[in-house]
Formats: structure tokens, C-alpha cells, sequence
């Protein structure tokens, strides 16, 4: 049990590993969040336009199934989501997730987000911190969507981290009334510290992704992190589909995240408003 448990928090630590997040770092993470903030002033309104915004991932903010993505909440938008996670499609150990964000502006995005793991005869785990995403450039002519942002997640010690991100997405139509309307490529970078006494080194992870839109805002989803050797028995990938509504939202996965031995099942749902 205490094997299992232990290799369950990579549910959202991406592995069974875990490192240390210094008092420096932490202070830096805060330092960040507050800096995207006040450029987030700087950012008006815009008219709306196909972002490639996902859901809630097993790391924290919205993307594919793993990763964060690139696309930011519209301005005065809000959205509240959760998900679920069954490592090796077991109930032992079972992991869930929340986050809830806001669009300050079309361009800034901040929120928290939490993660709660559920031990079957052991203690349960928690944690939760805040999130900031801020976009650089969208996706216009040959330019594509970039976007920077900082998370973070303070609770039991085993959970603990922060994470640096930059993430681009480029949109490519393909026909707007037909049944496939567009493909859309993600492609991104994240730097992670993790806080435990047992950690052995960071993490640094590339993660690219492709989606497929079809009608009625469905999307057929994929995406594969690089190996860590030292972090990961097997390769991170995901694929599932994504209902994007205006309203309600819904994900339904199969995720290797590296520390299972099968892909498992995962189920997000959320729903989103504007003010």
C-alpha cells in the first residue's frame, strides 16, 4: 500500500518523485504572480475569437489532459471546474481536482486550483495554491498564440510545488461548415520544484498536443510529454475528447502520466459564465 500510495501523487505531480521548493522559490512564485498582474493592466478588451481553450488538467489551469495550454479566459468571464482521476483504473486511490479563474482582462487570467487525493485505509492528501496566465500574442496570421503563466500548490508537504510555463497554440482551418472544422497544434515548456526531503533533482518537461474540431464544439484530443529518466517509469501521454460549450463543458480521457502501469480513466466537467 505505502508503494501505491506513494506512486498515486503523480496523479498530478506528473511522478512519483518529488523535490525541493525552497522559501526563495516560493517568495519568486508570489514575486511572478504579482508581475503578471500589474502588466495584466496594460491589456484591453477584444472581440472573440477560436483561443484552443481546454479544460482543467492534472496539472492545475486548462489545456489538454496533462499540460496547460495557451488560451486565456475572456475578459469578466469565470469558470468553476472539477475533475476525477483513478490511477490504474483502481478506487484505492483515487484523485480529484478543482480550479476556479477569471478573466481580468482578454489577455490575463488568474484563479486558484486545488488537488485532493483520496487514500483507501491511509491519510488523505491535499493541496492548493493560485494560478496566473497572461497571453503575449494571439493567433493572427503567421503569428501564433503564446502565453506565459505561474501555478502553485501549498498543503501536504508530498504535493507541494511551483511551476513556470510558457505554452503556444496555432489554429488551422480546414472547413468552417463542414464535419471537421479545424486542426489546432499546442506545443509548450514547464519548470517544476517540487517540496520534499526525499527529492533527487527539478523537473523540466516539453509537451506538444493536436486537436481535431468537429461540429458542436467537440474536440478529439492528443498529447505526449518528453521522459524524464529520472522521474518517469513511462512516458506521459493522454487522448480523449472535449466538449467545449458555452455553458457546461466536459472531458473524458485515458492518461499514461508516467507513474501508472495503465492508461487511466479520467472525467472532467465545468462550467463557465460571463459578467
Amino acid at each position: 500500500m505505502l508503494k501505491r500510495l506513494h506512486g498515486s501523487y503523480s496523479i498530478f505531480l506528473m511522478n512519483s518523485r518529488y523535490h525541493h521548493l525552497s522559501a526563495g522559490r516560493e517568495g519568486f512564485f508570489a514575486a511572478l504572480v504579482f508581475c503578471i498582474v500589474i502588466l495584466a493592466g496594460l491589456a484591453g478588451a477584444q472581440e472573440d475569437y477560436e483561443a484552443g481553450r481546454g479544460l482543467l488538467t492534472l496539472e492545475g489551469p486548462s489545456g489538454m489532459f496533462i499540460n496547460p495550454t495557451s488560451a486565456t479566459l475572456p475578459k469578466d468571464a469565470a469558470t468553476l471546474q472539477y475533475c476525477i482521476f483513478f490511477p490504474d483504473n483502481r478506487t484505492d486511490v483515487i484523485g480529484q481536482g478543482l480550479m476556479g479563474s477569471y478573466g481580468f482582462t482578454d489577455e490575463f487570467e488568474v484563479g486558484v486550483q486545488s488537488t485532493l487525493v483520496l487514500v483507501d485505509g491511509g491519510k488523505d492528501r491535499v493541496a492548493a495554491g493560485p494560478l496566473a496566465r497572461y497571453r503575449l500574442s494571439k493567433d493572427e496570421g503567421a503569428m501564433p498564440q503564446v502565453s506565459v503563466g505561474a501555478y502553485s500548490r501549498l498543503g501536504d508537504r508530498v504535493l507541494n510545488k511551483g511551476t513556470l510555463f510558457v505554452a503556444g497554440y496555432k489554429r488551422l482551418p480546414v472547413s468552417e461548415d463542414g464535419m471537421v472544422r479545424a486542426l489546432g497544434v499546442h506545443a509548450g515548456a514547464r519548470q517544476t520544484w517540487f517540496d520534499d526531503d526525499a527529492a533527487v533533482s527539478d523537473s523540466a518537461a516539453g509537451y506538444g498536443g493536436l486537436e481535431v474540431q468537429f461540429p458542436l464544439r467537440l474536440y478529439a484530443v492528443g498529447e505526449v510529454t518528453t521522459k524524464d529518466d529520472d522521474l518517469n517509469r513511462r512516458t506521459p501521454y493522454a487522448y480523449g475528447v472535449q466538449w467545449r460549450a458555452a455553458g457546461i463543458a466536459m472531458s473524458v480521457a485515458g492518461i499514461q502520466n508516467g507513474g501508472t502501469d495503465d492508461v487511466s480513466f479520467y472525467y472532467g466537467i465545468g462550467y463557465s459564465t460571463s459578467f
